[in-house]
């Protein structure tokens, strides 16, 4: 006579589960960052130091160098977009950008031939807000009531 006894265990479809969380919440968390960045740029855009060249028909006043560029048609500022992180996505990342061409050239230092308006590049005041901001949250990940720090 034998004796057999099979234990199956559902520790797959609980990891498996407990991943999904934690993605759906890294997601959450990403998007939040580029949110709170997106909207650094734009009010630093909004409130920016003048003083600069006045110039066009429209008399525009550009912004001050080192600070972010003065708002005069809009274009820039209503441009900045953002691709949202997806918990389904092997790749877990969310992206903060802007498609007008001379976007790069504000961006861009003396040195480099830029006008050093930065708005939205690491040497913006607006990436060191986000990156203070994502710093913070970043304890917010959980699954359940565990952090996952």
């Amino acid at each position: 006579m034998t004796v057999k006894v099979e234990i199956k265990s559902k520790i797959k479809q609980k990891t498996d589960k407990a991943v999904d969380l934690y993605d759906q919440k890294t997601a959450i968390y990403l998007n939040k960052v580029a949110n709170m960045y997106r909207n650094y740029i734009v009010i630093g855009m909004q409130q920016t130091a003048k003083g600069g060249r006045i110039y066009g028909k429209r008399k525009h006043e550009a912004s001050l160098p080192d600070n972010p560029p003065a708002i005069d048609t809009g274009r820039l500022v209503s441009s900045i977009s953002l691709h949202r992180a997806m918990p389904y996505m092997a790749k877990k990342e969310a992206t903060v950008f802007t498609d007008v061409k001379y976007a790069n050239i504000l961006e861009q230092s003396f040195a480099r031939g830029g006008l050093q308006r930065y708005f939205m590049g690491k040497e913006s005041r607006a990436f060191k807000q986000a990156e203070q901001y994502a710093n913070a949250k970043y304890k917010d990940i959980s699954i359940g009531k565990t952090k996952i720090i």
